[in-house]
């Protein structure tokens, strides 16, 4: 029996060997603005969550922003998808020691904490999700990195195992900030660290 859970164990890390250090094919997709980006197939980024994917009801969604605040906002899925938008080309860097490039479409976080009016004292950012998972940027991480709130990814809409209808994209920061699925921005005084941040992972999340 113990010899045939051992044989099971090695057999399931074989697996896994062979799925994380096999090499992912690069496509060409071209941008809004007509260049050509080499970017990592959507159907072959990898999913990564420390929570069940949520069943998301477009009609209902709201993107809330609340905390320390001249205006909270309380965002519909139109009125988010209205918003200026920019496409970029980002890496997302795992601390699995991967990393995937894709062509990121979204509105600025800074446009948008710009409209809510931060007060003088809001020093840190924390984003959740619908399934409890969440992590933060202090707002001089949304200076320096100048994240946005995509809603496409490759040209097409986020599929819903990588964050629909709203993932931070979060440039030279590691995957455990780029949080999947938003609802909610809130701006506190604070230190927080997050899900994976209260098991000692980095605050900061550099990848450089």
């Amino acid at each position: 029996m113990l010899f045939a859970l051992a044989l099971a164990a090695l057999v399931a890390l074989g697996a896994w060997n062979r799925y994380r250090d096999r090499s992912t094919p690069s496509v060409t997709v071209e941008s809004e603005s007509g260049e050509q980006a080499q970017v990592t197939p959507t159907d072959r980024m990898r999913v990564r969550t420390a929570e069940g994917e949520p069943q998301i009801d477009p009609s209902t969604w709201r993107l809330e922003v609340s905390g320390l605040v001249d205006r909270e906002l309380s965002l519909t899925l139109d009125e988010v998808l209205s918003r200026p938008a920019e496409e970029r080309l980002v890496e997302l860097p795992c601390v699995e020691g991967w990393s995937e490039t894709a062509l990121w479409k979204g509105a600025r976080l800074s446009s948008l904490l710009e409209e809510a009016g931060p007060m003088p004292e809001a020093r840190t950012i924390i984003f959740s999700s619908p399934g409890g998972y969440t992590t933060s940027l202090t707002m001089e991480d949304v200076r320096e990195t100048d994240p946005l709130l995509a809603w496409q990814v490759n040209g097409q809409p986020l599929p819903p195992e990588q964050g629909y209808p709203l993932r931070l994209v979060v440039p030279h920061r590691l995957a455990y900030k780029w949080i999947k699925w938003v609802t909610e921005i809130r701006l506190v005084e604070e230190d927080y660290r997050g899900y994976w941040e209260s098991y000692g992972y980095s605050n900061e999340a550099r990848a450089d």
